[in-house]
């Protein structure tokens, strides 16, 4: 595309992984309330399906201790004992209660990772006079995010309206009837009619969640999308940045040594010097070749192709003159050159010996 297509200036290109690591490192990701929402429910909803009415039961029975016993303990209470035993008997209520409320944290915290959404950045605590904007907020309002917000509201208000009301017109008259049982009855009445519309509730949200979260990333994809003269400058500046610069270049070495250090089980042979250099040549013996090196290295990298040669089962040669020679003269995949044919040729004979040996 040239430059002149459209305006350099018209936002066509999707965003770079540099444009998005930036964004994200202000704050800026693509995250929904709506699956928070979602997570929460289903955190609950789990707990009250997994024994959560145990849990209720529980700590109701512990707190009717004050309420059935108010003669008998008001006076321990205000006694000497009193601050021990209340905070005992609060305690064992909300140890009772502890699933209900921890559950669902973690199922939120479990949908922040699952969106990648925990992000640290004091960009968004910095006061902006940008976000005082009448006009940037109009936008936001009246444009595709705010219209999207106002349609999951008025989804999410309308559906939970018409489950509520088929639920109440089905279950009302056994509601009704229940208003006399017991107070277990009518307890357990209440948990089973909470966890169907939870249930109610928990469906709406996963499905308003499921569709928010694509909305949101195909809406912050589109607030971060590049012209032409963007994607120019961004090109620029990492090209020129000497950080960037370092970068590829260390990620470049590290993939050229371990593809290298592949191919040394492959070498016929590795001469070092036992302290700095060692080199992995390897020889097809077709008339007229001169062996090849596979692999080179000084110091920590001569110590890996010592190593591996030695799992390997290739025999290293030392002869520190030709070891030093060969890493400042032949490249990885190239010939050694003639000079070197008498020296390599001994070495590769030593090899020979120490493989038949070891057979």
């Amino acid at each position: 595309m040239s430059e002149g297509e459209g305006g350099s200036g018209e936002k066509v290109f999707d965003p770079t992984p540099q444009r998005l690591a930036d964004a994200r490192k202000r704050g800026d990701i693509p995250k929904s309330n709506d699956v928070t929402t979602a997570a929460t429910y289903l955190g609950l909803l789990a707990v009250l399906l997994g024994g959560g009415g145990f849990a209720i039961e529980r700590a109701g029975g512990t707190l009717m201790v004050l309420i059935a016993q108010p003669d008998r303990l008001l006076g321990r209470l205000l006694g000497p004992g009193g601050p021990k035993l209340s905070a005992a008997i609060i305690g064992e209520a909300l140890w009772a209660l502890a699933p209900i409320f921890l559950v669902p944290i973690a199922a939120v915290l479990v949908s922040l990772f699952a969106q990648q959404a925990i992000t640290f950045s004091g960009d968004k605590l910095t006061p902006k006079l940008s976000r005082l904007s009448i006009t940037k907020n109009a936008k936001q309002k009246f444009g595709p995010t705010g219209l999207m917000e106002f349609a999951k509201a008025a989804v999410k208000l309308t559906a939970i309206s018409i489950a509520l009301f088929y639920y109440l017109a089905h279950d009302l008259d056994r509601m009704i009837g229940a208003a006399e049982a017991e107070a277990k009855v009518v307890g357990g009445l209440m948990l089973e009619s909470l966890v169907v519309l939870l249930a109610i509730a928990t469906a709406i949200a996963v499905t308003i969640g499921g569709i928010d979260i694509v909305w949101q990333r195909f809406d912050h994809a589109r607030k971060l999308r590049m012209s032409y003269q963007d994607m120019r400058d961004e090109t620029k500046q990492s090209e020129g940045d000497p950080h960037m610069k370092a970068q590829r270049r260390s990620r470049a070495e590290a993939i050229a040594t371990n593809r290298m250090l592949l191919d040394v089980p492959s070498a016929d042979v590795v001469i070092v010097n036992p302290t700095h250099y060692a080199v992995a040549l390897k020889w097809s013996r077709a008339r007229g070749a001169a062996p090849i090196c596979v692999a080179k290295g000084e110091d920590e990298i001569a110590l890996r192709i010592r190593d591996i040669a030695g799992t390997a089962g290739v025999p290293l040669h030392s002869d520190p003159p030709t070891a030093r020679a060969l890493h400042a003269t032949v490249e990885i995949g190239h010939e050694i050159r003639p000079e070197h044919y008498r020296a390599v040729a001994a070495a590769i004979r030593f090899s020979d010996r120490m493989r038949k040996a070891a057979r």
